[in-house]
C-alpha cells in the first residue's frame, strides 16, 4: 500500500536525490519548495515540481514589475506605482524584468521539452542568481512602498499620482 501525501516528507525525498543541489533548508526558506503538494507515487518529478515551484515566484516578480512599467489606466495603483519611478530607474527595473522573463521561459521550455539534467541545472542556476534578483526586487518594492506616503505632486491645481 502506498503512502498517503500526508507522510510524504519533503525534506528527507529532497536529500535522496541523486544531484548536487543547494542546500535543503536554503531553498525552502527562498521558495518554499516544503509546501509543493505532492504524493509518493509521483516522486520521480520531483525536480519539476520544484523548478515549477521556483518559477511561480519568478512569475510572482514578474507580475509586480508590469504594473511599474506597463501601468493600466484602469488599475489606479498601477497608473500611481508606475509614476514613482523616473526614466533611470525605470531601466533598471526593465533590466531585471529581462532576466526574470528569461528565466521563466526557461522553465516553460522544460515544462515543453522534459530534460532531469535541464531541471537541476535551472534549480542550481536560479538558487545561485537569486539572491542578486532579490536585491533588486526588494529595492523595486522599497520604492513603490515609499511612494504611497510621499505628498502627490501639485500641477495647475489638481492631483497627480
Amino acid at each position: 500500500m502506498k503512502a498517503m501525501a500526508k507522510d510524504f516528507n519533503m525534506k528527507e525525498a529532497y536529500n535522496k536525490l541523486k544531484h548536487k543541489l543547494p542546500d535543503f533548508n536554503e531553498i525552502d526558506d527562498e521558495f518554499e519548495i516544503s509546501f509543493i503538494d505532492y504524493k509518493l507515487e509521483d516522486d520521480k518529478f520531483l525536480l519539476r515540481s520544484i523548478r515549477r515551484k521556483m518559477n511561480e515566484k519568478i512569475i510572482f516578480y514578474c507580475r509586480i514589475i508590469e504594473g511599474v512599467l506597463y501601468p493600466h489606466q484602469a488599475n489606479i495603483i498601477s497608473m500611481m506605482e508606475g509614476n514613482m519611478f523616473d526614466e533611470e530607474e525605470k531601466k533598471r527595473v526593465q533590466e531585471l524584468y529581462k532576466k526574470l522573463m528569461f528565466y521563466e521561459r526557461d522553465s516553460l521550455k522544460l515544462d515543453v521539452i522534459a530534460d532531469e539534467k535541464k531541471n537541476v541545472e535551472f534549480i542550481n542556476n536560479i538558487f545561485g542568481l537569486w539572491r542578486e534578483h532579490n536585491k533588486e526586487m526588494k529595492w523595486v518594492v522599497e520604492k513603490m512602498q515609499k511612494g504611497w506616503m510621499q505628498e502627490e505632486k501639485k500641477e495647475g491645481g489638481s492631483y497627480l499620482g
